[in-house]
């Protein structure tokens, strides 16, 4: 019976990942032949874009993007999942998580295209800026204009996953704490982040793969400026129809996310032995 009723479940990750992924890798072997895909088998895609240096420099500059972003998600993440959880009366602690839960089903390219009003040269920040008498700013086309981007896709998931982490502490444990005489900074470096640890791990492991992985906050807050990795696919497939390099792109980058995934698995474990 269980066997059955996990047969869609089973049939769907076959047809609609693994077959697709499958075709992906296999066709990283292909060649392009007047800009159409012929059946091949040869390294020579592989070789052309793990060696190429505009490939290890969007590689170096998306990871090095992705973990700034990931920093940055869990430093404003965590007091703010703190308020809410802790400080908020119970009213206010549903209007905050509503707040958060919208923006994650909302769009987040119609968020972006917001951002660049905001941030463009004749946008709103400009536009006080310079009607107290001061210079404009440029404020897109930079690390600044692509993290906030990155931070909007990321923020709100992960201040969600640590105020469900934070609401499941047991308040007596924190009551214990401060009736030993504990100072509040002591409970939540001793009491609340290790209790919340993996949530902590899962938090910044999304926001990576998320920021690893996205394509609009790159194009539209940078210029694709320089380029990301995601932004280098699109580049390889306008250039000769070259699916197959674009191919290989992918799956290194699916690579990678499986390698942080993996690696937060582990942190995990490790966790849970210690504990």
């Amino acid at each position: 019976m269980p066997v059955v009723l996990g047969a869609p479940v089973l049939i769907w990750q076959l047809v609609f990942f693994a077959a697709p992924l499958a075709f992906l890798l296999v066709v990283t072997f292909w060649k392009v032949a007047s800009f159409k895909l012929e059946p091949a088998f040869s390294f020579d895609n592989w070789t052309k874009v793990l060696l190429s240096g505009p490939y290890q420099k969007a590689l170096v500059y998306t990871a090095g993007t992705a973990s700034l972003a990931t920093l940055l998600t869990v430093l404003v993440a965590l007091p703010a999942a703190y308020t809410i959880a802790f400080r908020l009366s119970p009213k206010l602690r549903n209007l905050a998580v509503t707040c958060l839960i919208v923006p994650v089903f909302s769009s987040y390219l119609l968020r972006i295209y917001a951002w660049q009003i905001v941030l463009s040269p004749e946008g709103v920040i400009n536009s006080v800026f310079k009607g107290l008498g001061g210079a404009g700013l440029s404020l897109l086309g930079g690390q600044l204009a692509l993290q906030i981007g990155l931070l909007t896709l990321t923020l709100p998931v992960a201040i969600l996953v640590l105020v469900l982490a934070f609401s499941g502490i047991d308040r007596t444990l924190i009551e214990a704490a401060e009736n030993l005489g504990c100072r509040r900074s002591k409970v939540i470096v001793h009491v609340l982040l290790p209790s919340i640890r993996n949530a902590i791990v899962l938090a910044a492991s999304t926001a990576f793969i998320l920021s690893f992985g996205d394509y609009v906050s790159p194009l539209f807050m940078t210029g694709s400026n320089p380029p990301t990795l995601s932004i280098l696919i699109v580049d390889t497939v306008k250039s000769g129809s070259q699916w197959p390099r674009a191919s290989v792109i992918g799956i290194t980058m699916l690579a990678a996310l499986i390698l942080v995934f993996v690696a937060g698995q582990l942190l995990t474990r490790t966790g849970k032995g210690a504990q």
